[in-house]
């Protein structure tokens, strides 16, 4: 997992997005989630928490076939 810090001018929250792989039923995939957080350590825990989420949605994203290289996971506002 990599993580990569995105400001867009609000000093109380920065975006950190999360760079992962993940297979499923034979295909690997590069996957990614931002996660809107105040600093690093909120956000590595906002993807720790929310990870069974965050890896159903990715796993159904490959399986309905989208044929993009890599997937961009949205997460609803906690």
């Amino acid at each position: 997992m990599q993580a990569e810090q995105v400001s867009e001018g609000d000093a109380d929250r920065v975006g950190f997005t999360f760079s992962f792989q993940i297979a499923d039923q034979g295909k690997r995939r590069a996957c990614s989630v931002r996660v809107d957080a105040s600093n690093f350590h909120d956000a590595s825990a906002q993807f720790r928490e929310r990870w069974p989420l965050i890896e159903s949605l990715a796993r159904d994203f490959i399986r309905s076939g989208t044929p993009n290289d890599a997937i961009e996971v949205s997460l609803p506002q906690s």
